[in-house]
């Protein structure tokens, strides 16, 4: 047995302050204690990212410092001015609810008349700043605890000493109110007055987690808005043109379709698993995929017809071949007149007639094929070139002036194969990709959503690096950009509002696609399961007409 370390020669010295030491290490070590702990709980309370978990965690922690058998926590509703219950416990009569659960009426902060509610001891707390701390609620005079009585009376329990903390955040206003019942004695379990101790620990504690629960509300709320920034975004982009609105909204949503039937492949993608920051950036970038196209010009994202500019030019084609048509009228009318003036024989006259009535049907003729390959959906072939070809040839001759049938601008317009976009508007078009990759460059994006500028450009892209705008190849796309150039085409293709071609049918998308997969354009691994997991099927359904989901061959879906 070690011997007792001597403080003095005198004995009866040592024994006092050995008693001192007995009594006071204790007390260090509750103190080092509670230090431990309120170290540990600013960790644990700062893990928390979902603010639910966070008020838990905040009424269990200061229940355990002051031994509380129950607790409420409110936050504060500006909007409604009352105090909403969020978490309410009560060891002895097992209740643990949190959030929708809570059937318990708000707190109003003010009566009726518009005076604050000095009343309720938390509408009082809230609106003094200062803690309340009664022994027991039944004897108190100040506050009428109408709730606290209905609470004990409804549930066979019985409330007695009570504690009530303001949650302050860094700015000073209160955002919530802590309201701990009946502290417990540790031995013989009777409640008891909350101690100048406990009320201390639990104003740090609140304090604490006023802090915490700002940050994450301040997290929560700038993540609300910058959700809502990015659909804003993608809203007005989409709304550039009448005939594509609601691309951004599809595209995501089928990208994230996608997403999940390679999460749940165990063939094809065994070792392939999206996280779900992942799937965050997958579904931003989808958003924010067409960004550059703000500032594409309107008329030509929306080009409906070959001949369109801020207005359809076939309308001022039209006018002047009704001017070349007068014009033929009147040289024909002048020629009947000088005839006249010789006594012509009748029959010349009818042979300027006819020569008239010939000459207005060529140009109705030449109107007509202008118009058609104007509004044309479908490529135009050769003949159609030909005969585009004779015309911008020929002028008008009007006292004297030839005026050309069209503008080398409007022979170039006509003369667009496929689609209704020259060489020059499609680099202005495919130029988007490039500028929404700069664009997003220029956001301070998170780590975790790192690669949304690269993931939303590369959606042009093409696996053997025939796309645009960088001729990115398959060892620099990942598997989020593969799956947007997916799902960007596909939507492209089955959309039924583009103007300048008609929606293709189920069957023929899927083959199109299949064609892309084989030809290492797009990832035909994706393809398959896209296609093999009906997830395109349940698209269609949505999103295409009944007449495009044909007859779905076995091969396409199983």
């Amino acid at each position: 047995m070690a011997a007792k370390k001597k403080f003095s020669k005198n004995s009866r010295i040592n024994v006092l302050i050995e008693n001192i030491l007995g009594e006071l290490c204790p007390f260090l070590e509750e103190q080092a204690r509670e230090i431990s702990e309120l170290t540990a709980i600013g960790k644990a309370l700062g893990t928390g990212k979902d603010i639910s978990v966070l008020l838990e965690m905040i009424l269990s922690i200061a229940r355990r410092f002051t031994k509380a058998d129950g607790g409420t926590l409110y936050l504060v509703d500006h909007k409604t001015r009352n105090l909403v219950f969020h978490v309410v416990h009560n060891e002895s009569l097992k209740i643990n609810k949190g959030g929708s659960s809570i059937d318990l009426p708000c707190v109003p902060l003010y009566n009726n008349d518009n005076t604050p509610n000095l009343s309720n001891a938390s509408s009082y707390v809230f609106h003094t700043g200062k803690i309340v701390n009664i022994k027991d609620v039944y004897k108190a005079e100040k506050f009428q605890f109408k709730g606290t009585k209905k609470f004990d009376e409804a549930l066979h329990y019985k409330s007695k000493s009570m504690i009530v903390i303001p949650m302050k955040n860094h700015e000073d206003d209160i955002i919530g109110i802590l309201q701990l019942i009946n502290s417990k004695d540790l031995f013989s379990n009777k409640t008891i007055p909350f101690s100048k101790d406990d009320q201390e620990k639990a104003a740090a504690l609140a304090s604490q987690a006023s802090v915490i629960l700002t940050q994450q509300t301040l997290i929560l709320e700038m993540k609300k808005l910058f959700e809502a920034f990015i659909k804003a975004i993608a809203v007005s982009i989409d709304e550039k043109s009448k005939h594509t609105g609601g691309h951004i909204q599809r595209v995501t949503e089928l990208s994230m379709m996608i997403a999940r039937a390679v999460n749940q492949d165990t063939s094809l993608f065994e070792k392939v698993c999206l996280s779900y920051d992942q799937m965050d950036e997958l579904r931003i970038a989808s958003l924010m995929h067409d960004t550059g196209k703000i500032t594409t010009p309107d008329h030509i994202i929306g080009k409906s017809s070959r001949l369109e500019t801020v207005y359809d030019r076939i309308e001022m084609v039209e006018t002047r071949w009704e001017l070349f048509k007068t014009n033929q009228k009147l040289v024909a009318a002048q020629k009947k007149l000088a005839l006249f003036d010789q006594t012509a024989k009748q029959k010349e006259i009818f042979k300027i007639d006819n020569i008239l009535d010939k000459q207005i049907d060529i140009l109705e003729k030449e109107f007509e094929i202008l118009s058609d390959i104007n509004s044309s959906k479908k490529a135009i072939g050769q003949s159609l070139i030909d005969s585009l070809e004779g015309i911008y040839e020929k002028s008008c001759n009007i006292s004297g002036r030839h005026y050309p049938y069209l503008s080398e601008d409007e022979f170039e317009n006509l003369c667009i194969l496929k689609g209704t976009l020259t060489s020059r508007e499609r680099e202005i078009v495919n130029n988007h990709a490039n500028l929404t990759k700069k664009i997003l460059s220029k956001l301070p994006w998170p780590k975790k959503l790192s690669n949304i500028p690269s993931i939303a450009g590369a959606h042009h892209e093409k696996l053997d690096g025939s796309g645009y705008p960088l001729n990115l190849n398959g060892k620099s796309l990942n598997i989020q950009a593969r799956i947007l150039a997916i799902a960007d085409i596909f939507e492209a293709l089955s959309a039924q509002d583009r103007p300048y071609k008609e929606p293709m049918s189920l069957t023929r998308t899927i083959k199109v696609l299949e064609g892309m997969g084989e030809s290492m354009l797009l990832d035909n691994k994706i393809i398959q399961i896209f296609i093999r997991s009906g997830t395109c099927l349940e698209y269609a359904k949505k999103y295409l007409s009944k007449s495009q989901i044909d007859t779905v061959q076995d091969n396409f879906i199983l």
